[in-house]
């Protein structure tokens, strides 16, 4: 096995896929000369959009402007601050544990009903949620029965789901989302 001061190869990807995740290392802004012919990478972002928003796939727990679901993180901007090598390590490994933020919390009234959601706010009297439906909703303590976090489930591996063609449009796509000028 092959390790770099101790660390196999395999957790050294897996860490710069947690680093990537959470917007520690961006893309480089410009090639150097030697390499500004070479694409790098290969994809149609109109084929990844679709397979984005296929049933049952990306668009299904993360969102893309105003359209997706609230699970996971926003993607609206991701292209400003991942690489597209860094959405290949993601699509194929994606990291195992959801990070803080994207964590849900699960409230069960004292009427017997349940709302999901992440939290926004917090004080001694009230919690202010944004529930999977998008809605922002506030609860008073004196109503809510219990409260515990919930994980959506993890991201799943694309690995040996999308071709390589597919991972390619995925990753244009991707790589396409960028902070508006």
């Amino acid at each position: 096995m092959m390790t770099v001061r101790g660390r196999d190869i395999t957790q050294l990807v897996f860490l710069t896929a947690i680093i990537f995740a959470a917007g520690g290392m961006t893309k480089p802004a410009a090639q150097d000369s030697a390499t500004a012919n070479v694409p790098i990478y290969e994809g149609k972002p109109a084929a990844g959009k679709a397979l984005f928003d296929a049933p049952g796939s990306c668009i299904s727990c993360h969102r893309v402007g105003a359209a997706g679901a609230f699970y996971g993180p926003n993607l609206t901007t991701v292209g400003s601050r991942i690489s597209p090598a860094g959405f290949r390590i993601l699509l194929n490994t994606p990291p195992e544990k959801i990070q803080p933020d994207n964590r849900l919390y699960e409230i069960a009234l004292r009427n017997g009903k349940t709302v999901r959601g992440k939290i926004l706010n917090q004080d001694p009297y009230s919690i202010q949620l944004l529930d999977t439906d998008g809605k922002l909703v506030a609860f008073q303590r004196t109503n809510i029965r219990s409260g515990q976090f919930t994980d959506p489930p993890a991201m799943p591996s694309y690995k040996d789901k999308f071709s390589s063609t597919q991972v390619a449009d995925l990753v244009a796509y991707l790589t396409s989302l960028q902070t508006p000028d």
